[in-house]
């Protein structure tokens, strides 16, 4: 079903309310509080000549590391983190993108300090929020440095490159039934294309940013494909809006869910099966379940949109060293290189003790930024497939508008 205008009125609320809480921090220019935590836990500008083995002592005398998630596959983490780590207990909650976000910031506002870890997909928050007003601050094992570029070390550390795509069933479809993304804005794509809700989920909101930061590459797919020129809607501003407009027209498909959503397109036996936009790495399920899932590579202008999920220290942290222990962690280990070699299950054995807290997230779709780090297995086509991702400055001033859109296209 479609969203109601109240739900997505509601989750626009909870992010207004979000900063509207954080606001006071901003323009802050010192603060003798923050600036003696960050001394003692050695973070920020104190981060210098990092001794790796005071750090493990000190996070094992610690004893505890408390993880805020937007993504289940953490607890997976805190499995493994154990085995490595018997002596630090580990608290890691799934709270999803928005939720993770909004109760750091109720939290660190009554004065409360309670996480150590934060780990979420939303730039505008994560970046512009929570980073500026001390609610985090950024973390890179020194060992990391040389291996991550730095677009994925600063302002905040990428934990994995990940993307929603374009499926099709490729049992029903030999071939990619579409060259354009366009073509599900068409007749006979009318209510068979699906996609999860953005209300709520800061990675969706983060596909439509990328579509219409790009909408020249938008325009320009369609006027290729039908030899024409674009003509916009009335009130609509660029081809990527045009595009979502076109699309919400199609009678599209919104869930809460992104299993069910491989799910509906991938399972074999359907005569006339739907597309969806989906996270690649449900593509996992043609091996766990014998789905049919595909994405079409060759898609105009990209049938991939990828968006960076951030790590951090939470600011103020009760436990810093082990944050910064499990922070290492879910990097990856020092030893892990690109001529690795890598084998599932990759949450055992020798794999494990190279990805650490990586093995978790080791499948089609997620991907380390690290450069020493291969692509997981049915990755061939990722490092040359054309992809589009939104900046964290379009992000930030275009966020909220595209919201207002998506809600009142969505409420006719």
């Amino acid at each position: 079903m479609i969203p109601t205008f109240r739900n997505a009125r509601a989750w626009l609320a909870a992010g207004a309310l979000t900063l509207a809480l954080a606001a006071p921090a901003l323009g802050q220019q010192s603060d003798p509080k923050w600036d003696a935590w960050l001394q003692k836990s050695q973070l920020g500008s104190y981060q210098k000549n990092e001794k790796w083995d005071e750090v493990v002592a000190n996070a094992k005398k610690e004893g505890e590391v408390v993880v805020y998630s937007s993504t289940g596959t953490m607890l997976k983490v805190a499995e493994d983190f154990a085995k490595f780590y018997p002596e630090i207990k580990v608290k890691a909650y799934d709270l999803g993108s928005e939720k993770t976000i909004e109760k750091v910031v109720r939290e660190h506002q009554a004065g409360v300090y309670a996480a150590d870890v934060v780990y979420s997909g939303g730039t505008e928050q994560m970046v512009f929020d929570l980073l500026p007003n001390h609610r985090i601050v950024n973390y890179v094992p020194a060992y990391l440095v040389d291996r991550i570029p730095a677009e994925h070390r600063e302002p905040l550390l990428t934990h994995v490159i990940e993307a929603y795509g374009v499926f099709y069933n490729s049992e029903a479809h030999p071939q990619p039934p579409i060259k354009t993304l366009w073509e599900l804005t068409e007749p006979q794509w009318k209510g068979r294309f699906s996609m999860k809700s953005p209300a709520g989920s800061l990675t969706t909101l983060m596909m439509l940013a990328a579509i219409v930061e790009h909408s020249d590459e938008m325009q320009k797919a369609y006027e290729q494909h039908y030899g024409k020129k674009l003509e916009l809607s009335s009130g609509v501003e660029n081809a990527g809006y045009e595009f979502l407009h076109r699309l919400i027209a199609n009678d599209i498909v919104i869930s809460d869910n992104s299993s069910k959503i491989a799910t509906a397109v991938g399972l074999r036996g359907q005569a006339k099966s739907p597309m969806a936009f989906s996270v690649i790495h449900y593509l996992t399920k043609n091996q766990s379940d014998n789905y049919a899932n595909a994405v079409p590579y060759d898609l105009q202008p990209s049938a991939l949109f990828s968006y960076p999920t951030y790590v951090a220290v939470a600011g103020q942290a009760p436990h810093p060293n082990a944050a910064k222990l499990f922070v290492a962690f879910l990097m990856g280990s020092k030893d892990l290189n690109i001529s690795s070699e890598l084998k599932a299950p990759f949450r055992s054995g020798k794999s494990l003790e190279l990805l650490q807290g990586m093995a978790a997230f080791y499948q089609v779709g997620t991907f380390s930024p690290r450069s020493d780090v291969a692509p997981p297995p049915y990755s061939e086509m990722w490092p040359k497939a054309r992809k589009l991702t939104a900046s964290p400055e379009f992000v930030k001033d275009n966020i909220a508008k595209i919201s207002d859109f998506w809600m009142a296209e969505t409420s006719r």
